[in-house]
């Protein structure tokens, strides 16, 4: 019962002439963070500067360089792929370069495979000459296959 009593706090009785606080009056003024801002003004960016980072962004080569050059610029790909919106330019211009770069290898290989195949059939060709010169079928008589 008297740790009860002990343990009770009575905060009424406490005024700040019995806190022993040594702090100045300059001491209880919150000084600012230098590097937080106060101001809550959003960046404004001008239509030369939205074309000049897209540009920008569409010349990089890889995901680093671009990246890098979004860092740099304290931009979001967002904020790059609303610009191309409003300004009338969208990135289905850049698909279109990756999609006929796969379709320029797809034509290459079929290039390629009729190439084989033409080649395929010449000595297909030429073996069944050779067989009929020789006077030995490659193919029974009776099948008509």
């Amino acid at each position: 019962m008297a740790l009860e009593n002990n343990c009770q706090n009575d905060f009424s009785s406490i005024d700040s002439s019995s806190l022993n606080c040594n702090l100045t009056k300059d001491d209880q003024v919150a000084k600012p963070d230098p590097q937080v801002h106060t101001n809550g003004s959003r960046r404004q960016f001008t239509g030369a500067y939205k074309l000049q980072m897209i540009n920008a962004y569409d010349a990089c080569t890889n995901g680093a360089e671009r990246a890098a050059l979004l860092r740099k610029e304290a931009l979001y790909y967002a904020r790059i792929a609303d610009w191309r919106r409003q300004l009338g330019l969208t990135s289905s211009q850049n698909k279109s370069g990756t999609k006929s770069k796969r379709t320029d290898h797809l034509q290459r290989e079929i290039e390629q495979l009729k190439k084989k195949l033409a080649q395929a059939e010449a000595i297909i060709h030429l073996q069944k000459k050779v067989s009929e010169l020789l006077g030995e079928h490659i193919l029974p008589l009776g099948s008509n296959g």
